[in-house]
């Protein structure tokens, strides 16, 4: 409600500190997630997400990702495509933790062996430091995030650009209770 007139001088006092501390997270558990991209049957470019185990998996293949409520997880999100993808979970805060480059000429979809990490490990940019529900996944690299997932219930996880979104770029996880 506003209850000054429009002319009154707005007494704006400013906190001596606009960032809280951020609590130090363990992890319980680590998975792996994929982004990908394959044709479909005419031949066009069709985005993905996925497992390293499974490669490529369709909004209607089983669920992959169950985290139990209370758990805090660390997700490796592998960017396999060409592309840099915002990389959104609903219902759920997470710190970036790092990026790190892998060898794209040798990873294939569905082989985890292939996938080898090259080069140290960058910390997050200062700008993703504080709590995030997306991120931007670089082409050619794992991104890690942790997050605590508190709310049992099923959920999306996703490529924030709506093309993608559309063309299955889209898979449910559930936090069970």
């Amino acid at each position: 409600r506003v209850t000054r007139p429009r002319s009154a001088v707005a007494d704006i006092r400013l906190p001596a500190t606009l960032r809280s501390p951020i609590p130090t997270l363990r992890a319980n558990n680590e998975r792996t997630v994929l982004r990908a991209e394959i044709e479909d049957e005419y031949g066009r470019v069709k985005p993905m997400l996925g497992t390293l185990e499974a490669g490529a998996l369709g909004w209607d293949d089983p669920v992959s990702e169950n985290p139990r409520s209370g758990s805090t997880e660390i997700w490796r999100i592998v960017n396999g495509t060409p592309d840099a993808h915002p990389v959104h979970l609903h219902l759920v805060h997470f710190r970036v933790l790092d990026r790190q480059r892998f060898d794209e000429d040798k990873f294939v979809l569905g082989k985890p062996a292939t996938l080898k990490l090259t080069g140290a490990p960058q910390a997050a940019h200062t700008n993703e430091r504080g709590w995030k529900d997306t991120v931007i996944a670089w082409p050619g690299e794992v991104t890690r995030v942790i997050a605590t997932f508190d709310l049992p219930g099923l959920y999306v996880w996703h490529c924030h650009i709506l093309e993608h979104e559309d063309h299955e770029m889209m898979r449910p996880y559930r936090v069970l209770p």
